[in-house]
């Protein structure tokens, strides 16, 4: 049996050669587990995890535990006390412990100009106090609020990252595809956090040339937000993709498409790649995402293998496509074979690795048996 630090170095090996697009020895094993799913396995209450360092690091180690992975597969990212500090209204505690993202609209539609003109005051000044009620009183409080509320995110994140590190002495674990700051793309941002879904697909009608310039405006400000003060190799910053399906091709074109390449650009240019989650079927937009900087991964929920392996697998580290819940329709021979037909699909680039096509946030959306049976297949037959 080998130690913890060769599996460590055999795994470093194969991070290495997928990210330099040389041909690994073995697919990267990548499975995304939520804090919801992880306190699921491990029959601990969410809501009381939030605040429990115990309950918390049982949650995380309990996925460490139960399923292979190469990295720390469970993450949060949400914290209920940060956004209670805040007074949030775009991110809630729901009573069942899952924190929420409700539609709100931050940014109205007569703030465009103000907007684009000076977009960092305006958030500051004008949208984060609609969207939390602690930002919303006097200067003094406000900053308190804000340093409070940081403060203890750093201590969540700190606390998060010494359980990483105890899995990781554990396990033989190496890092993932994240490593920096999570940014969005410039429309994404508009759409998510301040105008919400409502409001942008009016404006993308009514007045598409204040979308184009507020986006354009957004755009520094992300490339700011993930370039750290002291740079480092090996950053790679999260994107999450989100309205690209749902709007119609002329605005993705215009108005979603040319900020967002520019973004990854010029983070590439910085030394900064850039991990995509790839939200619903993007088969049409293809050729888009395969001109994007070589340092760019991707994982996909949707869409069809074949093409992206033709395109984006070309010279683009990539995953995806696998649905976890299909476990609880089928078979374990039958969740294997799909496993099976994936792959023999998508290795036919030497860039592809194995995640599912989304987080897993509900443990009983899966059978734990069977997707353990898949994640071992997959580790012992992914050999290029």
């Amino acid at each position: 049996m080998r130690s913890v630090e060769e599996l460590q170095r055999e795994r470093s090996q194969i991070r290495s050669d997928l990210l330099a697009g040389k041909k690994p020895k073995r697919l990267f094993i990548t499975p995304n587990f939520t804090m919801e799913a992880a306190c699921g396995l491990a029959g601990v209450s969410l809501i009381e995890a939030h605040y429990n360092l115990e309950l918390f690091e049982k949650a995380l180690a309990k996925v460490c535990e139960t399923f292979y992975s190469d990295v720390f597969a469970p993450r949060s990212t949400r914290f209920a006390h940060v956004y209670q500090i805040l007074g949030a209204r775009n991110w809630i505690l729901g009573s069942n412990g899952t924190i929420q993202h409700p539609e709100i609209e931050t940014m109205y539609t007569e703030d465009y100009d103000e907007f684009i003109a000076d977009p960092y005051k305006t958030i500051m000044e004008k949208f984060l106090p609609r969207a939390c009620a602690a930002q919303n009183t006097d200067p003094i409080n406000n900053s308190l609020a804000l340093a409070n509320a940081y403060g203890a995110y750093k201590d969540i994140i700190n606390v998060q990252n010494g359980i990483a590190a105890n899995m990781i002495a554990k396990y033989g674990y190496v890092p993932g595809f994240i490593t920096n700051q999570m940014i969005e793309a410039p429309f994404d941002f508009l759409a998510d956090q301040l105008r919400g879904f409502k409001g942008i697909t009016m404006d993308i009608r009514r007045c598409p040339g204040k979308v184009k310039a507020a986006v354009e405006a957004i755009t520094p400000l992300m490339i700011k937000m993930a370039t750290p003060a002291a740079m480092r190799p090996g950053l790679i910053s999260f994107i999450p993709l989100h309205l690209a399906p749902f709007i119609n091709p002329k605005a993705f074109d215009e108005l979603y498409w040319p900020t967002f390449e520019t973004m990854i650009v010029e983070l590439d240019k910085k030394g900064i790649a850039c991990s995509l989650f790839v939200e619903q079927d993007w088969t049409r937009y293809c050729e888009y995402l395969e001109r994007l900087p070589k340092s760019t991964i991707m994982f996909m929920e949707g869409g069809d293998p074949k093409r992206f392996t033709e395109t984006v697998g070309k010279d683009h580290a990539f995953a995806g496509f696998y649905d976890p819940t299909i476990t609880l329709a089928k078979s374990k021979q039958e969740c294997i074979d799909e496993a099976k037909k994936l792959l023999d699909i998508c290795m036919k680039s030497d860039h592809f690795y194995f995640n599912f096509d989304k987080n897993i946030i509900d443990i009983k959306s899966v059978d734990v048996p069977k997707l353990q049976a898949v994640l071992e297949w997959v580790h012992e037959n992914g050999i290029y």
